[in-house]
């Protein structure tokens, strides 16, 4: 069988889910495919000193997958098309695969293409104007792909009212490596030290990018509301994530006196560790897919509380697997951390189930599979 050549576009300097996800599949199913990335720098030009810093490019290069680099000069520069023209031909890409508004974009605005092309939709943000230019712009760039990948079945609605035919659309959820192995343990000192746990405090933990859309502000308002209801409740709660929405959220901390309570703990590439000494973790999203730290969660066997937004229904089930809740309520959320903390059979019943849901439904061979059948589907079509 013909070893399919793929080339993945996608801009980051951290490796967060999307990455993650990529990164994974392309090491696992090299007796399959070669699969190289492409990514943009901004950078002077023969000068490509902060590479270094760059964690998508360092972790890529350390596990053996091909790296391009295109260099851009501005957010708006039209060189970047001729650049990825020339990686797509030096490749000889089959497949040319996008994550991202941008990447979507750029793959639309060139001719003549020789190649077929899925665009991976991770859904949406509207924390600035450039990103929902983009998305503005991704009604036209999606409808020019061959295939969309999308990660729940939430959003085929709404990239079919975007004029994406659902006969293009997949559905593929994100995967997570699952631990055969016996439950995690319940304190790790050498984990805990670093941000002065102690034996007794509860631990929740929220980890996604600080942005608007992931509704951290409602988990602090949550946790107001608990230690209000509570005050003699050993609560710390652990926010990893970086992004634009930081200042604000550690100004609302400050207002409501949970510096000793609300610590943030910036980007997290493991996030095993914190995982680990972890009583219980929580979702606050306003908008969701397919949350790779939901995943996580489920694989930790760590109790879970989560909006009731997106793909997160179709990964856990209230009641029975977490406690879901209306989305923008701190009471509702507040409520249900008190009942999970205050009730830990049922929160430990709901982390098993989660846990065999995760190990069934979401494991990264399924993953996989799903993906490599979608090639497969792809690649015996007729170019249009």
């Amino acid at each position: 069988m013909k070893r399919i050549r793929v080339l993945a576009l996608i801009e980051a300097t951290v490796v967060s889910g999307p990455a993650k996800n990529l990164l994974r599949f392309a090491v696992d199913c090299r007796d399959r495919m070669d699969l190289s990335l492409v990514t943009f720098i901004r950078a002077l030009p023969h000068n490509f000193s902060e590479l270094s810093n760059n964690q998508l490019v360092t972790t890529a290069r350390s596990l053996g997958i091909p790296m391009h680099i295109v260099r851009e000069n501005g957010p708006y520069d039209a060189s970047v098309l001729g650049g990825i023209r020339r990686v797509i031909e030096l490749h000889k890409a089959d497949i040319v695969q996008t994550h991202g508004l941008k990447s979507h974009f750029l793959v639309s605005l060139l001719t003549n293409r020789k190649f077929r092309w899925i665009a991976f939709h991770h859904g949406y943000t509207n924390e600035n104007l450039k990103a929902r230019l983009y998305r503005e712009f991704d009604r036209w760039s999606l409808r020019r792909c061959d295939f969309v990948v999308t990660v729940c079945s939430s959003f085929v609605k709404v990239l079919a009212a975007r004029g994406v035919p659902e006969e293009r659309i997949f559905v593929v959820p994100n995967s997570v490596n699952i631990d055969e192995g016996q439950p995690r343990a319940k304190f790790s000192q050498e984990t805990s030290e670093p941000w002065q746990i102690s034996p007794g405090e509860w631990v929740v933990i929220s980890v996604g990018r600080l942005s608007e859309e992931k509704g951290h502000r409602y988990l602090i308002d949550a946790v107001a509301r608990v230690l209000r209801t509570s005050p003699q409740l050993k609560l710390r709660v652990l926010i990893a994530g970086t992004g634009p929405a930081s200042g604000n959220l550690k100004e609302q901390v400050n207002k409501n006196g949970l510096d000793q309570h609300v610590r943030f703990i910036g980007h997290c590439y493991d996030i095993k560790p914190v995982f680990s000494i972890a009583d219980l973790f929580v979702l606050p999203s306003l908008s969701e897919g397919s949350p790779n730290v939901l995943l996580e969660s489920m694989a930790a066997r760590v109790p879970i509380v989560a909006t009731n937004v997106g793909g997160v229904p179709e990964h856990v089930t209230d009641g029975e697997s977490a406690l879901l809740v209306p989305p923008g309520d701190s009471e509702a959320l507040a409520n249900a951390i008190s009942k999970l903390l205050s009730d830990r059979s049922t929160a430990m019943r709901f982390a098993n189930v989660a846990f065999e849901r995760a190990r069934s439904n979401f494991s990264t061979a399924k993953y996989d599979e799903r993906l490599l059948m979608i090639y497969d589907q792809l690649m015996s079509n007729q170019l249009n």
